[in-house]
């Protein structure tokens, strides 16, 4: 809040950050009443918490609910956190590792807490509870103990949660703008850097000098990738597709009925063969109830069989207008052709290039399938040749022509 205040009302501020701090104190004990008494806890270096926190943020466009992890060091408070759109056990890792690699080192043990949605604990033969082997994996490649908090004992991550609270009010607020997931949390590790740059709130030196002195206790990172993804079995539909939670993505028409894998990590979900040497499609993961992701440029085969059915396919509904124009004067043999064209197109371009190359071809006397593929190589081979050549990177020299010094020469008859 003093920092928002500080940024935005730089010639009305007149207090210190103390003096906020105390306000908003007042204030809450007025609307939540007075806190619970804690004991006051010794941490040891080099141990780390973990947990989750949400946000808003306008994310590609949307207004969306994303998800945000945080790693804490009770002992020097020092915080990092990392953007994810989700709170799966994928998610948690993938976050983990980055915020490993950015450090370079990593905690000794870490406290996690239930999760209940990244199913991260299991129980053994005599019902006691356990880390999952995911985790367990984990941890031994990089090398920390795994700590679980008893159920209902937030206190005993009290600074993790603390974390949570105050990244969300420094960094997320106001709502911020996500565009590359990658980079925003690249830029978000760098701010959390410099926040740590402040005084402990306690022991009045630099949470930075603090942290560096916690790393001498800690693991280097372990720059050997370790697979977060998850494995599992599915089977392909009549339509081509997979289920895999509530939602479903497209495989392909050829492997109907088959038995396929999935490698599901926490942005993406990969459609594999059954003995894992090929991968079939690639699907951005969805978090949605219900959804779809189909590809459907897989099922221009499938079309090709049955060309009367393109008008009730999903792909005729990303197609330009012209190409629906096009497609629907064909007959069934040279719809055939068309839709193998447009398959051809579509593998390496977009349907913008689709729609340009089909806008050319129709300037030609004869429209046909091998037109419209000829015209498409030609401006294919036209950009790859002259594209590299038209951004001069180097000035060339002016110059200035001048007739008359020809003159000389045509008088004498130099030149004739």
């Amino acid at each position: 809040i003093y920092e928002r205040l500080l940024e935005e009302y730089p010639d009305l501020l007149q207090v210190s950050d103390r003096t906020v701090r105390t306000l908003v104190k007042e204030e809450k004990r007025k609307v939540f009443g007075p806190s619970e008494a804690y004991l006051i806890l010794e941490h040891p270096g080099g141990e780390a918490q973990v947990d989750f926190g949400h946000l808003y943020a306008n994310y590609k466009g949307v207004r969306r609910k994303l998800c945000y992890l945080v790693l804490s060091f009770p002992k020097s408070n020092a915080g990092f956190a990392v953007v994810t759109r989700s709170e799966t056990r994928e998610a948690l890792l993938e976050g983990l590792v980055r915020i490993f690699g950015f450090l370079g080192y990593v905690p000794t043990s870490i406290w996690f807490d239930q999760m209940s949605t990244a199913a991260l604990r299991t129980r053994d033969d005599k019902g006691r509870l356990m880390a999952c082997e995911m985790l367990t994996r984990f941890s031994n490649h990089y090398g920390f103990r795994v700590k679980f908090c008893n159920p209902d004992s937030g206190n005993e991550k009290g600074n993790v949660e603390n974390k949570v609270g105050t990244i969300r009010r420094n960094f997320f607020v106001p709502e911020p703008t996500i565009n590359d997931l990658e980079a925003y949390n690249k830029e978000l590790l760098g701010r959390c850097a410099e926040k740590n740059k402040e005084e402990h709130y306690k022991l009045k030196e630099s949470i930075e000098k603090l942290f560096e002195e916690e790393k001498a206790l800690m693991k280097s990172f372990n720059k050997i990738a370790f697979d977060t993804s998850r494995y599992l079995s599915a089977r392909v539909n009549k339509q081509g597709l997979i289920r895999f939670e509530t939602n479903l993505y497209s495989a392909s028409p050829s492997y109907v009925g088959e038995e396929v894998k999935l490698r599901v990590s926490a942005e993406r979900l990969d459609i594999l063969t059954k003995d894992f040497s090929r991968t079939i499609s690639s699907h951005r993961r969805l978090f949605e109830k219900h959804a779809e992701s189909i590809h459907h440029l897989d099922f221009i085969d499938l079309l090709k069989a049955r060309p009367r059915a393109l008008k009730y396919s999903g792909i005729y509904a990303v197609l330009p207008d012209n190409w629906k124009d096009y497609l629907e004067g064909l007959e069934k043999d040279e719809l055939r052709q068309a839709l193998e064209v447009l398959k051809r197109i579509l593998t390496k371009d977009d349907t913008s290039l689709a729609e340009a190359v089909l806008k050319e071809a129709q300037t030609y006397e004869h429209l046909s399938p091998d037109s419209i593929y000829l015209t498409y190589k030609r401006m294919k081979e036209s950009r790859e040749i002259y594209e590299g050549f038209m951004d001069m990177s180097f000035s060339q020299p002016g110059y200035e022509t001048r007739l008359r010094s020809y003159d000389s020469l045509m008088a004498s008859g130099g030149l004739l």
